[in-house]
């Protein structure tokens, strides 16, 4: 019979921090038998590459998780499966160890903010464990704005947070950075020049900053990424995960971030781009050549 010493072992295996198994509710997207979901959570630490730490923990987090579910099928006799549109936050409101701060992100005592979560289930029964409350001292955190006042953008306000503002929200989108936060990004500590955002994350007292990222740097550097040759574009994909491996989104930012490096030997490169089929890796090009040459 499967326990949940069981699931904590497996999960340890496979390099996960914490699992924590819940009941299913009316609402969660699962299929019908599952009984209990299992929420796991894999940590990290900051690093200052030009891809945030979270996304490479975030794809050994899924691979790993597909590991678990193939394990406990084989060696458990288990039915399992990815809960996939299952929402990850909606379930954490229902564990006691997780607050949620006013970057909308949820947080963990003694690991903060920096954690990935995948979510499986199974049809076996396995739960009630209430697990740690967070410290009230640090969430819920009215009486703390240091994440609003870290915002380069205003993303995180007095009554809420507002999604458009958010960097990592227009990286992601595939359409023409708002060209008031263009010279923002690789700029900061903490806003990474291809992909992610974690200012808020670093301003937050529940985070610890001991140490960088376990996460060993990718090889590629800014050029390699304006270039985006089908070898960068496969390692990425292999070293972030395929979602993230979107050529002209990589290209765009990209060319953002040449645009506020200083460096003129990068103009060639975004000549280059100016021709681009993609509206967005053209105007973010001519906008990084025009600061360049302004410089």
């Amino acid at each position: 019979m499967l326990t949940k010493k069981d699931i904590d072992q497996i999960a340890a295996e496979l390099g996960f921090s914490a699992a924590y198994c819940i009941a299913p509710s009316e609402t969660d997207a699962v299929s019908e038998g599952i009984r209990t979901m299992i929420l796991l959570t894999r940590n990290y630490m900051p690093g200052n590459g030009l891809v945030d730490a979270f996304y490479p923990c975030s794809n050994a987090a899924y691979h790993a998780a597909s590991h678990m579910i193939r394990i406990l099928k084989e060696r458990c006799g288990a039915h399992a499966e990815r809960l996939g549109a299952v929402k990850v936050k909606s379930v954490c409101s229902r564990i006691p160890a997780f607050g949620q701060g006013k970057n909308t992100l949820n947080y963990l005592p003694g690991t903060g903010s920096r954690f990935c979560a995948e979510m499986i289930g199974i049809t076996e029964e396995i739960y009630g464990e209430e697990g740690e409350c967070f410290p009230p001292k640090l969430l819920p955190c009215d009486s703390c704005s240091r994440c609003r006042t870290a915002c380069p953008t205003g993303a995180i306000t007095e009554h809420g947070f507002i999604k458009e503002r958010c960097i990592r929200f227009h990286m992601l989108s595939g359409k023409p950075m708002p060209e008031e936060y263009r010279e923002l990004i690789g700029t900061l500590p903490g806003v990474h020049a291809i992909l992610g955002c974690e200012v808020c994350q670093r301003a937050c007292p529940a985070n610890s900053e001991n140490g960088l990222s376990s996460e060993e740097e990718a090889p590629y550097k800014l050029g390699d990424y304006l270039v985006m040759s089908d070898d960068t574009l496969a390692g990425f994909a292999e070293r972030y995960g395929r979602n993230y491996a979107n050529r002209n989104r990589i290209l765009a930012q990209a060319a953002l971030a040449a645009g506020n490096s200083g460096d003129p030997s990068l103009i060639p490169l975004l000549e280059r781009l100016l021709d681009s089929s993609s509206e967005t890796v053209a105007e973010h090009a001519r906008w990084a050549i025009g600061r360049l040459k302004q410089e």
